[in-house]
């Protein structure tokens, strides 16, 4: 029996990222296409970051703590979410995070007070712009979150984030929560989808089987922003990587709907 000790320094030679995408790209005749999907997907999460992939803050539902308490009550009854942000003050700052399940029976009781809601609030978790969605999805096993709000430089709320949105960026589409779709996207009888300005160009192209391009402006507001320089006024029709888009309603210096033909 002779003893040996490889060198694997000298033998094995360190493969790149881009030769192991490389490799699974080549094997696709012996893994199946969704497991491929998946083990490509997983190489992107270093490039794309929260900001990508986030709610906007335009379209994040919350809770008024200030309001009513029947006014609360109705929305979390009536609530497609999970988990709802909880602002408070002039300011609408984010004070909390209730999870809707927690309440749910209060609500059906009618027993709900701001007391109550208040001692089932966890602590809202914050995370800075451009944190990459590896790194997210890391600090949500460690922190045992599954939502995040996004924050500027400033601490000022920018969207939201959850672990389910990662999740879809490496295995596709599998949630049936229905939020996402109709607040973002609204098909209409004649086929054509009215869609929120604030969506991200990435949902987009998912959800809907678009080609946007993904290599300059997050949202498509901000894509026809870059493209026309200008906002434009309501009724522009336009093509812009091969779409044909419609802008319905503009304000704030920003437009607010589209419809994609």
């Amino acid at each position: 029996m002779l003893g040996l000790k490889p060198n694997f320094s000298e033998t094995v030679h360190a493969v790149t990222m881009e030769e192991l995408r490389t490799i699974i790209t080549e094997a696709g005749n012996f893994i199946p296409k969704k497991h491929q999907s998946i083990l490509l997907n997983l190489f992107e999460l270093e490039k794309i970051t929260v900001d990508d992939v986030m709610m906007a803050h335009t379209q994040i539902e919350t809770i008024d703590f200030d309001a009513p308490i029947e006014v609360i009550a109705n929305q979390i009854a009536t609530s497609h979410h999970t988990r709802l942000p909880v602002r408070a003050g002039q300011a609408e700052e984010v004070i909390g995070i209730l999870h809707i399940r927690k309440v749910l029976h209060q609500v059906q009781s009618g027993d709900l007070t701001l007391e109550s809601l208040k001692e089932v609030m966890s602590d809202p978790y914050f995370v800075p712009m451009g944190t990459p969605l590896y790194t997210q999805l890391q600090q949500f096993q460690e922190h045992q979150q599954r939502l995040a709000l996004v924050v500027d430089e400033y601490g000022e709320l920018k969207g939201l984030v959850t672990l389910e949105d990662i999740l879809e960026e490496i295995v596709g589409e599998f949630t049936t929560q229905s939020p996402s779709i109709s607040t973002a996207f609204h098909r209409q009888h004649d086929g054509s989808w009215l869609v929120d300005g604030a969506t991200t160009l990435r949902e987009l192209n998912r959800k809907l089987k678009l080609k946007f391009p993904l290599d300059g402006p997050k949202t498509l507001n901000g894509l026809v922003l870059e493209h026309f320089e200008d906002i434009p006024e309501p009724g522009t029709s336009f093509r812009i990587a091969d779409h044909t888009l419609e802008v319905i309603q503009a304000q704030d210096k920003v437009v607010k709907a589209f419809e994609s033909c």
